[in-house]
């Protein structure tokens, strides 16, 4: 049954959705729980024609339509629309729905619709085998920044340790081990509300080949470049998929 958002929630998701492009943290984690909380119960003919996974969709929608990060470069000034999808901010649940629903439609209309969260995740995988022997070996391609295996990995364990309770079950069982089914799989295990949201703070679900310039700013993505000194760019792919390789093992001992 679709969720009905009160007076006070309407005007929070209005509120937060104008200023979706300068919202804090906690912000971030709440418009998101609204939106999932009155799309969940709102499964429209194209979720099943899409043969996409509705949670799956659900986040995808929120990270593209409304978060935003699949732009590179979002519009610096705060107003009620979006600059390339000319929906004003919602008043109502109906509203939001109607939202939902025209995003399907542009994505069974779209001949590049993204694939699914697992695929990537295997994509990556395939895209490391390609591009690390491309180097002599790890430990050259690492000594070209300054890295050795011995500092990345030390520096992975701090990371690894430091990171929040669910943020790390996520990144040691998807990313570092073979977990069946996935991060959705691994959430529903260990009960990790919002999962997908936390797995794209963390970095898990921006994987994508030339590495979006938004995974700079994930926890994965300012680890690499803060801690270990490699900035996120295409011309660094060998050496930052050597880090993943590494950050991969760490994990899957953590």
């Amino acid at each position: 049954m679709r969720e009905v958002l009160n007076s006070d929630e309407c005007g929070e998701l209005a509120s937060l959705w104008r200023r979706r492009q300068h919202l804090s943290e906690q912000e971030v984690g709440r418009i998101y729980w609204v939106v999932e909380k009155t799309l969940r119960g709102y499964s429209p003919p194209e979720v099943q024609a899409l043969g996409e996974g509705h949670e799956e969709l659900i986040a995808q929608f929120i990270f593209s339509k409304i978060l935003r990060l699949d732009c590179v470069d979002p519009a610096p000034e705060v107003t009620d629309v979006a600059p390339d999808d000319g929906h004003s901010a919602p008043s109502s649940s109906f509203a939001l729905c109607a939202y939902f629903r025209r995003y399907l439609i542009d994505c069974m209309r779209a001949s590049s619709f993204r694939r699914r969260v697992a695929l990537e995740e295997q994509a990556l995988e395939n895209q490391a085998e390609e591009c690390l022997p491309n180097c002599e070996n790890l430990e050259a391609c690492l000594a070209e920044h300054g890295l050795s295996w011995v500092k990345v990995s030390a520096a992975a364990r701090s990371f690894i340790a430091a990171l929040p309770n669910a943020e790390r079950i996520l990144l040691c069982e998807s990313f570092g081990r073979d977990a069946a089914g996935g991060l959705s799989g691994v959430a529903s295990r260990h009960a990790i509300a919002s999962y997908h949201y936390r797995a794209g703070r963390l970095g898990l679900v921006h994987k994508r080949q030339g590495l979006p310039g938004d995974f700079a700013k994930t926890l994965i993505g300012t680890w690499v470049q803060q801690e270990l000194g490699v900035p996120i760019a295409p011309d660094n792919m060998a050496v930052i998929l050597a880090v993943f390789k590494i950050l991969g093992v760490e994990a899957s001992y953590a």
